[in-house]
C-alpha cells in the first residue's frame, strides 16, 4: 500500500546486569562523619600548619582512590552502553518528532470529527428539552459527550438530570417570586427590584433588604421634612425679628430679606359641554367661578 510505513524493531542480543559487592560499604556511609570529625574539628594555626597539610594530603589521596575506584567501577559496568546510548537517544527523537508531525495533521480532522459529533449531540439535547419544555440553551453542554467512548445513554441520563433539575430550579424560583411579590404588596412598593436579586442573594435576606429600604427611605423623608421646617422656622423667626428700612426688610444683621416671588400657576383652556343642569345650577356654577376668577363665556 501507499501509506504504508515499516516497522521499527530493535534487536538487544545481549544485556549483561552488573553487580557491585562491597561488604563494608554501608558502614563507611553510616559513620562517614564520624571519621571525618577529626579533620573538621583540627585547629589549624602556625605552630602546627605542617602537620595539617600533611593530614589533609592524605585525606585528598584517600578520597582520590575512592573516586578512581567509583569511575573505574563505572566504566567497566557501562562497557560499550556510551556508544548505545546515543543511537538509541537518535531514533526516539526522530521517532518522536515524526509522530509530532503525524499529530499535528491529525488535530484537524479530529476537531472536524468532534464539530460533527457536536451538532449530532445538540440535536439530541434540543430535542430532549423541547419535549421536557425545557429551552435547551439551558442545558449545560459537557465537552466530554464529544469522546467516542463517552456512552449515548450516559450522555442522555445527565441530559435528564440536567432538566429536572432545571424544573425544580423554576419551580423554587416562581415560589419565592410569589413570596416577594406578596411581602411587596403588603409593603406597597415594586416587587421587580427585588425578584432581579434572587440568584444573587437568598430570599429571607431578599424580605429583609425590602423592610430595610422602607425604613430607609422614611428616615430619609423624616430628616428631609424636618430639615424643611427648621429652615422655614428659621426663615420666619428671621423675618419677625427684621426691621422695615425704608421700602426694604432688614434682618439683625443688616441682611435684606428678599421676599420670594409667588409662583405662577399654569392655566389651562378647556371647553366643557354641560349635558344636564338646572337653572339655579348653572347660576350657582357661574358664580361659582366668578368668585375664583376662572374666566369663561358663554356659547350660543
Amino acid at each position: 500500500m501507499a501509506n504504508e510505513v515499516a516497522t521499527i524493531n530493535l534487536e538487544i542480543t545481549a544485556l549483561t546486569p552488573a553487580h557491585v559487592e562491597a561488604p563494608n560499604l554501608d558502614d563507611l556511609v553510616a559513620n562517614t562523619d564520624k571519621m571525618l570529625a577529626k579533620y573538621k574539628e583540627f585547629p589549624v594555626v602556625e605552630e602546627n600548619y605542617e602537620q595539617a597539610r600533611d593530614q589533609r594530603a592524605l585525606l585528598n589521596n584517600t578520597i582520590k582512590e575512592i573516586s578512581d575506584q567509583r569511575k573505574s567501577i563505572e566504566k567497566k559496568i557501562i562497557g560499550n552502553w556510551s556508544e548505545i546510548k546515543p543511537k538509541m537517544m537518535a531514533i526516539e527523537k526522530a521517532g518522536k518528532s515524526a509522530s509530532d508531525l503525524m499529530k499535528q495533521q491529525m488535530v484537524p480532522v479530529e476537531n472536524e470529527r468532534k464539530e460533527r459529533r457536536r451538532v449530532v449531540i445538540m440535536n439530541d439535547v434540543t430535542a430532549i428539552a423541547n419535549e421536557q419544555g425545557v429551552d435547551w440553551a439551558r442545558i449545560q453542554f459537557n465537552e466530554k459527550w464529544l469522546n467516542k467512548t463517552y456512552g449515548r445513554n450516559d450522555m442522555i441520563s445527565e441530559i435528564d438530570a440536567q432538566i429536572l433539575q432545571i424544573h425544580k430550579d423554576d419551580e423554587l424560583k416562581a415560589l419565592q417570586i410569589n413570596q416577594i411579590e406578596v411581602e411587596a404588596s403588603g409593603l406597597k412598593i415594586d416587587a421587580d427590584p427585588y425578584i432581579s436579586m434572587l440568584g444573587l442573594r437568598d430570599l429571607v435576606d431578599i424580605k429583609a433588604q425590602m423592610k430595610r429600604d422602607i425604613e430607609i427611605k422614611a428616615a430619609r423623608l423624616a430628616e428631609a421634612k424636618r430639615v424643611q421646617e427648621e429652615a422655614e422656622a428659621a426663615a420666619k423667626e428671621r423675618e419677625a425679628n427684621a426691621k422695615v428700612v425704608g421700602d426694604k426688610l432688614v434682618d439683625e444683621n443688616g441682611e435684606v430679606i428678599e421676599k420670594p416671588e409667588p409662583a405662577i400657576e399654569k392655566t389651562y383652556n378647556r371647553t366643557l359641554n354641560i349635558i344636564n343642569a338646572t337653572l339655579p345650577q348653572l347660576n350657582g356654577l357661574a358664580q361659582y367661578m366668578k368668585d375664583n376668577g376662572i374666566e369663561f363665556r358663554g356659547v350660543k
